[in-house]
């Protein structure tokens, strides 16, 4: 029996929520959370996620707060040396190593409380930016996802990209049929098993 159109059309609205609308995508989070049993949310920086759960249950991906920081960096690095400010740049390096440092410390590194130090006091061009950079690093460093296990959601984003790879070449055709069944094999675990998908068996 099929359902009256204005109940597709709100079912399928409800599929759909702009990530500017901090009330809907507050309710979807928290409406997903309780159906996959989460006790933990890790997002990017977006401010619309804040306030979903108690800050202490909310983590920064770290592949998102390290990729965001490093382009950053090395922009704010490549203009400080094309303005002759030679010190300047080569602390922007010292960041950079401090941003891909393995292990991450936990807590804020001394050196980058010394590199903040450095800029503190500087409120105009260039200089008034890296001491915002700094700041919002020493800001966010501990909220950070520090979970050796799993800090990042990019596992979950490439299997949503490899699902919308899979629509599209089904729309656009295969070009050999070993492609062909290597999709439609990968297309089996992520659709999974009454709903279920075991993402083990596929990353």
């Amino acid at each position: 029996m099929a359902f009256p159109l204005a109940k597709r059309l709100e079912s399928i609205d409800e599929m759909f929520v702009n990530k500017t609308d901090s009330r809907k995508v507050h309710q979807h989070v928290l409406r997903v959370m309780r159906e996959v049993g989460a006790e933990q949310l890790r997002t990017d920086e977006l401010s619309v996620y804040e306030g979903i759960v108690p800050e202490e249950k909310h983590q920064i991906c770290l592949a998102h707060w390290r990729k965001s920081k490093c382009r950053r960096t090395y922009d704010l690095y490549r203009r400080l040396k094309t303005e002759g400010m030679g010190f300047e740049s080569e602390n922007m390096l010292e960041l950079l190593e401090l941003l891909r440092a393995e292990p991450r410390p936990p807590t804020v590194p001394d050196e980058l409380e010394r590199l903040e130090c450095r800029f503190i006091s500087c409120r105009r061009g260039l200089h008034r930016k890296v001491n915002q950079l700094l700041q919002h690093i020493e800001r966010t460093w501990q909220k950070v996802s520090s979970d050796e296990a799993d800090r990042t959601n990019n596992a979950i984003e490439r299997i949503i990209g490899l699902d919308y790879k899979i629509r599209a070449k089904t729309v656009r055709g295969f070009k050999s049929w070993d492609k062909v069944l290597a999709h439609s094999y990968l297309s089996e675990f992520i659709r999974g098993t009454d709903g279920i998908c075991d993402l083990r068996k596929v990353v």
